[in-house]
């Protein structure tokens, strides 16, 4: 019965690693909302969540659209009045080049996708993890998060990411929301693969992998502040 599982919100669902969390968690019980730009993308996520007996629900959505992540909130509260789980996934890396070659709207861009709407998914969705008995806030980032020439407003956004995130974490320091980062390491990616372009990555180093290591961080039992979990 859908009213007995957990809820859980994945952004950049469609495919890497937002993806294969996505895969992972619905087979633990969790009524999945998947959430990306492109609809076939999501669909293929889909076709296997239901292969594995899962269940979820398709949200088509940019992460630039800001009133789109408002809307967002208010169907989740419409429907369950809740959110057990956010997975803050979806990212966009920008071209790799020195800072002042780097035009102003594609850093706006990126930080737009990688900051900005994550304030706006804490804004619209703080109030509905409030409202589960155990809520879980993951957002991923990366060690480029640390200063990186070449890496600009990825590197920028990231970092910002970072801080946000600790500083909301500290605001809810006397409840039980558990919040953390999660630095998921090199992943063979789309990201990954335009930044580093022909590097090969062995298994260990698949979204796959890395999603079965998220589903050992959601099942614990730890409520984390603001930490960083960095997988190997």
């Amino acid at each position: 019965m859908l009213q007995d599982k957990k809820i859980a919100l994945i952004t950049g669902a469609g495919d890497g690693i937002g993806s294969a969390i996505a895969v992972e968690l619905a087979k633990k019980n969790t009524h999945v909302i998947i959430a990306g730009r492109c609809l076939s993308n999501l669909g293929n996520t889909e076709s296997k969540i239901a292969k594995n007996g899962g269940s979820c629900s398709i949200v088509q959505l940019d992460m630039k659209d800001f009133m789109g992540i408002d809307r967002l909130g208010l169907q989740i509260f419409k429907r369950w009045k809740k959110l057990d789980i956010l997975v803050s996934n979806a990212a966009v890396l920008g071209t790799l080049t020195p800072l002042h070659h780097q035009k102003s709207e594609e850093f706006i861009e990126v930080l737009n996708v990688n900051l900005i709407s994550n304030q706006r998914l804490i804004r619209s969705l703080d109030s509905l993890l409030k409202n589960s008995q155990n809520p879980k806030a993951f957002f991923l980032s990366s060690d480029d998060a640390n200063p990186k020439p070449f890496w600009g407003a990825y590197s920028v956004s990231k970092a910002g990411l970072n801080h946000m995130v600790k500083i909301w974490s500290k605001e809810n320091y006397h409840n039980n929301l558990s919040i953390c980062i999660v630095d998921p390491g090199e992943t063979n990616t789309k990201i990954r693969k335009q930044a580093m372009p022909g590097k090969i990555f062995n298994d260990s180093h698949s979204p796959v992998t890395v999603a079965k290591s998220f589903i050992d961080l959601i099942n614990s039992e730890t409520i984390f502040k603001g930490e960083i979990i960095k997988f190997k």
